[in-house]
């Protein structure tokens, strides 16, 4: 299925989650900022979109990408455009769902400006478990 070009304010975007531990946190509603976190000097942070298909599909996505996936943090579109981010849908082979957020170019060397951008991230976001 390909998904639509435009992303509406309301889909949701989820960052993957592949670590048993952070996975058992967000369970607990502590979602870590590092996983929002991107490396230094990148400004985009991968996430899937969500509301496009179903949460199975999306789920077979993140299992072929990751053997050991356990879900996803997941933020509002409309959340994730606060203090200067985008969003863009950039469909991947393999992944027609996938999409960057992406932070102010003025984040892009700025660590701290990263970190305070993931922990907005983090702050937003909720637990979404793999559909088995």
């Amino acid at each position: 299925m390909s998904a639509p070009k435009q992303i509406a304010p309301a889909e949701e975007l989820g960052r993957g989650i592949s670590s048993r531990r952070n996975a058992r946190r967000a369970e607990r509603s502590k979602i870590g900022y590092h996983e929002f976190l991107p490396r230094e000097g990148v400004t985009e942070i991968s996430v899937d979109r969500l509301s496009v298909g179903s949460l199975k599909e999306s789920t077979a996505i993140a299992d072929a990408r990751n053997p050991k996936f356990y879900g996803w943090a997941v933020v509002i579109a409309k959340d994730a455009e606060r203090s200067g981010r985008k969003v863009a849908a950039s469909p991947l082979e393999g992944n027609p769902r996938h999409a960057d957020i992406i932070l102010p170019a003025s984040a892009a060397q700025d660590r701290d400006k990263q970190r305070r951008h993931a922990q907005e991230l983090r702050d937003l976001s909720f637990w979404r478990p793999r559909a088995d």
